[in-house]
């Protein structure tokens, strides 16, 4: 005897034989004299043991369970007792049957235990089987499909009474409490629960997939004979398995638990997808039967499993080793060959493979059995002194490791490294979208909303693109934000009225500027946020109940700080938006004359987009596009106008003040007035400068400038450290010249938090107003509605004191006390906005009115509007617009505005002098100035 088991001749042979079986075979593996890969037949390995006493199966089961956490899944069981043990764990039961099939009931209960180092075996399909078998109906005639569907709802523990039975039950009283409308109901409830009622009782809850199998996967008790799982399993409970055959109950019910097997083990979902807890079982599950014989039915489940393999043809993955001391009394088993010898195990089992597949073809009844005889124990026959090596081999015997992606967690850890990976990108480019306050969306993705992030310097990331609703808002000041945010509400409601009116001219113009700048830069928020709310004036007036005024959309879109992305805005997402769109007739906008702006308007040129530019100055702009338009005089007449006011107060010098490195705007503005002040010989300097802190102070040699004017021309975002500088160290008003700003500092003019500086305090300043007439509009148009009387009745101003005096208010009402608007007089850039959405909306009217629509609420070609605007003037609230002559408007009105005192927001700006015409040639002005008056 052996330290670890018996010792005979042959046990080394025979160990490595069955732990061969036990070893599973990868899913590819296969041997070269055969194309089956992965799994394999597995036999039932009978060993006949010889006289005398051997306790082979009670070592081998030793030595698989040796291990902390035996890694085979197997059970050794004695036929012998497994009555006696049976009937002991079901005793303090509810069952009132015993298992059908003792041993099979033992073998569940044993693998099933948590013992294995993997997720514990279930045995669901054989333990429904089996306890349908130990369940009995009441004794009434007549189908119980109902009874049995209760039952089973409450072994799923889904449901604890009847549904059918429940609704049925609260309705059986309707006709005794209730009136006529009550009985309908009940024959209506009634009628229900004849034609869907007892079919929906018979649904069970949780038992679908073995419901499926029972019914279309498995061939045992004919299982067509039933309509329902219901009535299939009313078949197995005691009482009316008597019609049903014996041996067709008991290969179900091994097929149920080899399918259970098989389930677990099972490589793949669906023949397609991995199953990683069926790869991670690298061992097939073992059963060591010891003392079989036909009287404690082991040579029955023996030959139940035979026949269940040769019959579905399916594999499985139990291997089993049974041990017994003689053959069955069947003819094939009796006329089976000698029992191989052990020394012989590997030649034995290669034999049964080549063999199998015509004996299972024929259904031999041991087509599965592999005969091995079993030596007594050692002194009654040869010892084999390889032995112990062999038992402490099987000892120490681990299956093969997992493969490492069905490993716990490895896949998980690669899906998300690979998640991490892929999202990456769009992680960072989220991340991106956010800190610059950019919606994430990719190109196409939201309709009206194409944007991404741009890197304007260091620590500068900024949003471009456009929008036309509310999942993309520019910039961070309330008051912008609530401007766009109403406009894109007024977009709603006019795509709204389209839909209800499809014939209504319908029209889309983008404005396109800069809304977004660096955070340390001076804030012109609050100017850009009253050019959007002239849009927003404009859209109100025209998006209301009508059957012929266009609806008018605004595009927002953002060319960055300073417009110095006006290019790709253009190139990579303004051209896609209008050659979809039709409806979207032009740009306008056009903040900055910068050299970027200047490639943005000979881009839209090019592709035949019509742009009009509400505020640029810029000298030569129309020659860079023939579809561009000027609302604005050029630098020209702006240069024109500094030097008739400079002759008409007799000055005696002007000074220019200008940064030396300016962009288009300054250097054309300061061209110009050096031309014009020198053709009417008028005394000037011109100084620049590199940094606006190191312009020298006005008084600095106490010298009388009194008679003099200083004209800045240079950007709002310098203007304050500007009036600071020359005004250093000056104690008097007395002898300082007049400062007069270009057009570009009414943004400066425009915001609150740039003006409230205690050093501007007492300050004077005149600056050039491009929208002279709608801020000499006053205080009136602000407050009740309606300008000033000077500038006459029956303007267009008076539509728009109109609208401004209730956006006023809903502001005031709305933003914070700081964001409000604080001027008491209406914003230049608002009126011309206003007007400049009014040209196109006209010019779309007066198409549609004179040619007609080109189909249902279709808007005109862009050419036709360009050339409406040609030939055609409008009335707007900033005067008449007129671009028959040129398409700058250069003949439009330019004044000369006057604030007492910078820091005095109540300080209301007075026209001091003024050129071009008003909004009719008689309106009255002064004789002098030109004012209107």
């Amino acid at each position: 005897m052996s330290a670890s088991g018996p010792s005979f001749t042959g046990v080394h042979e025979l160990l490595s034989m069955i732990r061969s079986l036990i070893a599973r075979r990868r899913f590819l593996s296969g041997t070269p004299d055969t194309e089956v890969r992965g799994d394999h037949p597995l036999p039932l390995v009978c060993l006949l043991r010889e006289e005398g006493a051997n306790d082979f199966l009670p070592a081998l089961h030793r030595a698989l369970g040796g291990h902390d956490a035996p890694q085979v899944p197997h059970a050794y069981l004695d036929a012998a007792a497994v009555d006696d043990h049976v009937l002991d764990r079901w005793a303090n039961t509810d069952r009132q049957t015993p298992p059908l099939l003792p041993l099979l009931d033992e073998l569940s209960a044993a693998l099933g235990a948590d013992r294995f180092g993997g997720r514990p075996l279930r045995f669901g399909l054989y333990g429904l089987a089996d306890w349908l078998t130990a369940q009995r109906l009441s004794p009434e005639q007549g189908g119980h499909e109902q009874e049995i569907a209760d039952l089973l709802r409450r072994r799923s523990g889904r449901v604890r009474e009847s549904d059918a039975a429940a609704l049925t039950g609260a309705f059986a009283a309707a006709p005794t409490s209730v009136g006529t409308v009550g009985s309908m109901l009940y024959l209506l409830v009634a009628a229900g629960r004849r034609l869907g009622l007892r079919r929906i009782g018979r649904r069970v809850p949780g038992l679908g997939r073995e419901a499926r199998w029972f019914m279309r996967r498995q061939p045992y008790m004919v299982p067509r004979h039933s309509t329902s799982f219901a009535g299939f399993a009313e078949r197995l409970t005691e009482g009316r398995r008597a019609s049903e055959n014996p041996e067709q109950v008991r290969k179900l019910l091994v097929h149920a638990f080899l399918e259970d097997l098989r389930r677990v083990y099972r490589r793949r979902h669906r023949h397609l997808l991995p199953k990683r807890s069926g790869w991670r079982r690298t061992a097939y599950t073992t059963v060591l039967l010891d003392n079989v014989t036909e009287e404690n039915g082991g040579w029955e489940l023996l030959r139940l499993i035979n026949e269940v393999r040769n019959e579905t043809g399916e594999l499985d993955p139990l291997l089993v080793v049974a041990a017994a001391p003689r053959r069955p009394s069947s003819p094939e088993a009796e006329e089976s060959a000698e029992p191989h010898p052990p020394r012989e195990a590997h030649r034995a089992l290669e034999h049964w493979l080549n063999t199998l597949p015509g004996r299972r073809q024929r259904l031999v009844e041991n087509a599965r059995y592999l005969w091995i005889g079993l030596p007594p124990q050692s002194g009654q026959g040869d010892e084999d002194p390889g032995a112990g090596d062999a038992w402490r081999t099987v000892a120490s015997f681990r299956p093969r490791a997992a493969p490492l992606p069905a490993c716990r967690g490895v896949a998980e850890l690669l899906l998300s490294a690979a998640l991490v990976l892929t999202l990456l990108p769009v992680t960072a480019n989220v991340v991106r979208s956010w800190s610059a306050d950019c919606a994430y969306v990719r190109p196409g993705f939201v309709d009206g909303v194409s944007v991404r992030v741009a890197e304007l310097g260091r620590k500068d990331r900024q949003c471009i693109g456009y929008s036309d609703n509310a999942v993309q808002v520019f910039g961070t000041n309330p008051r912008l934000r609530a401007a766009q945010a109403a406009i894109f509400e007024q977009n709603e409601v006019a795509a709204r009225l389209h839909d209800q009116q499809p014939g209504r001219p319908y029209l889309g113009i983008v404005h396109f500027v800069g809304l977004t700048h660096r955070a340390a830069s001076p804030d012109t928020d609050h100017a850009a946020a009253e050019e959007l709310e002239g849009l927003l004036l404009r859209q109100r007036a025209q998006n209301v109940k009508s059957e012929t005024q266009p609806l008018l959309r605004i595009i927002v879109a953002n060319g960055g700080d300073g417009m110095r992305k006006a290019p790709e805005v253009v190139r990579d997402m303004l051209h896609p938006l209008f050659d979809a769109d039709p409806s979207v007739l032009g740009v306008v906008g056009l903040d900055r004359t910068v050299e970027e702006t200047e490639r943005a308007i000979t881009e839209l040129g090019l592709a035949g987009i019509p742009a009009v530019g509400t505020t640029l100055t810029g000298s030569g702009l129309a020659d860079l596009s023939p579809l561009y338009f000027q609302m604005v005089p050029d630098n020209t007449r702006q240069a024109r106008l500094i030097a008739r006011y400079a002759t008409h107060l007799g000055a005696g010098k002007v000074t220019l003040h200008h940064p030396e490195d300016g962009d288009s705007y300054v250097d054309s503005l300061l061209t110009a007035t050096r031309a014009e002040l020198g053709a009417a010989g008028l005394a000037t300097e011109s100084r620049g400068w590199r940094s606006v802190g190191q312009v020298a102070s006005l008084c600095a040699d106490d010298t009388d400038r009194g008679d003099e004017i200083v004209y800045y021309i240079g950007r709002e975002n310098t203007f304050f450290d500007f009036i600071r500088s020359v005004t250093k160290g000056c104690t008097s008003r007395r002898g300082l010249p007049r400062v007069i700003a270009a057009d570009a500092v009414s943004r400066f003019v425009a915001q609150k938090e740039n003006r409230r500086h205690s050093s501007l305090a007492g300050q004077p300043m005149a600056y050039v107003g491009m929208g002279a007439l709608v801020t000499l509009a006053g205080s009136s148009c602000v407050e009740e509605g309606r300008p000033a009387s000077l500038l006459g009745p029956g303007t267009p101003l008076d539509a728009f004191c109109a609208g401004y005096a209730n956006l006023h208010r809903e502001l005031a009402r709305t933003l914070p006390e700081d964001e409000t608007p604080q001027m008491p007089w209406p914003a230049e850039r608002t009126g011309t906005t206003y007007d400049v959405a009014g040209l196109f909306v006209d010019a779309t009217a007066a198409l549609h009115e004179r040619l007609g629509p080109s189909g249902p609420g279709a808007a005109p070609h862009r050419a036709a509007v360009a050339q409406q605007l040609r030939d055609s003037t409008f009335q707007g609230a900033t005067g008449e617009v007129d671009f028959r002559e040129d398409r700058v408007g250069n003949t439009r009105n330019l004044a000369v505005l006057e604030v007492t005192d910078i820091y005095d927001l109540a300080s209301a700006p007075g026209c001091v002098f003024m050129l071009g015409d008003l909004f009719h040639p008689g309106q009255p002005r002064d004789t002098a100035t030109g004012c209107p008056r």
